[in-house]
């Protein structure tokens, strides 16, 4: 069972994430997205079933050509992304990397076999290694002097990530570049063949970059999630006074807000307020308190008190969502109250 999910295990959850991230226009989401296509292809494509499949088609060991050049376009992705975000020129490293992809691919078709001590095997190998450790230097470079300078823990936790996943990636390529060179050198390096370093090593390394880059993505959702439900018992009072603020009505709960689906939220819920105001008392109790007044008024058929209309909450979307937040918390608590009081 271990051994299945060390095998299959990486490549799913690759899968899931590219599902997770939603596509962008935006130059910077799509490199992401590629990022991670690479790194499923590539986990995919050495899985045992893959591996028991090309051959029935003739194409022994293509598997491995197509997994390691999807580990390739999944790295300079990343490169692709630290580099632009840093402002640096990112040609030479494309034109690397379609360098050493070519070289591979020539490598490859010259190897007769993957045996450890077939022509071309090793040449094949030192390629690889050479294809893919710039790029790991680049990439870990950036992330460790970004993580220092991101102001959003989140955001140092996910690059600390990726930059100690890429730090594993490049020991085993040299691992692996070293088991080559002994396979046709007089040196022992069989350490490399074992456990640790061929199987545990690389299987890290790939689950660490993608907790890495799925950090962001699951802390937004949380935050998304949690704001949402926070203003769901507001929203859904609001409703009941005026469903025409609501594009939708409320149907099942929703796991995966999306961030437009919160934006409406706030939209509705402002909506909501600007509709019960003319029946909010006018003898200065705090806005969550005149809010409960003003929905049973409006509840009970009382005329409007007032026509004076003041807004209070954030200046941007980020503020007035935390703001609108707060303003639900107390709102719950003051209708939980109410709905003891009328228990007893």
């Amino acid at each position: 069972m271990d051994e299945l999910v060390r095998r299959y295990g990486p490549a799913l959850l690759a899968w899931g994430l590219l599902l997770w991230l939603r596509p962008s226009r935006k130059p910077g989401r799509r490199l992401v997205r590629v990022c991670v296509l690479g790194l499923a292809v590539s986990q995919t494509a050495l899985t045992p079933v893959v591996a028991d499949f090309t051959p029935t088609v003739g194409l022994p060991y293509a598997e491995r050509l197509v997994g390691h050049l999807a580990l390739l376009l999944a790295v300079w992705a990343g490169a692709q992304i630290l580099l632009r975000l840093n402002g640096k020129d990112v040609r030479a490293h494309t034109a690397w990397a379609i360098f050493a992809g070519a070289a591979m691919v020539v490598l490859f078709a010259l190897t007769p076999d993957l045996y450890p001590q077939s022509p071309w095997v090793m040449e094949y190998s030192l390629a690889y290694a050479a294809a893919l450790l710039p790029e790991f230097a680049v990439i870990a470079r950036l992330c460790l002097r970004d993580a220092r300078q991101a102001p959003d823990r989140v955001m140092r936790l996910g690059l600390g990530l990726i930059a100690v996943g890429i730090a594993a990636a490049a020991a085993y390529m040299i691992s692996k570049s070293l088991v080559a060179i002994s396979s046709r050198a007089p040196i022992d390096f069989s350490v490399g063949r074992g456990y640790l370093l061929s199987k545990a090593l690389p299987t890290a390394a790939h689950l660490l970059v993608l907790a890495g880059v799925a950090a962001p993505a699951v802390a937004g959702w949380l935050r998304r999630y949690r704001s949402y439900r926070r203003l769901g018992p507001l929203w859904r009072d609001l409703y009941r006074a005026e469903p025409a603020i609501a594009l939708e009505p409320p149907g099942l709960p929703t796991l995966f807000p999306t961030q437009l689906q919160l934006y409406r939220r706030v939209i509705e819920i402002r909506d909501g307020l600007l509709a019960i105001r003319p029946y909010q008392p006018a003898d200065g109790r705090d806005e969550a308190a005149a809010i409960a007044a003003a929905l049973r008024a409006h509840r009970d058929g009382e005329p409007p008190r007032t026509a004076a209309v003041t807004v209070d909450g954030g200046h941007d979307l980020g503020s007035d969502t935390e703001y609108l937040c707060r303003l639900a918390d107390a709102y719950r608590r003051i209708a939980r109250s109410a709905g003891a009081e009328q228990t007893r």
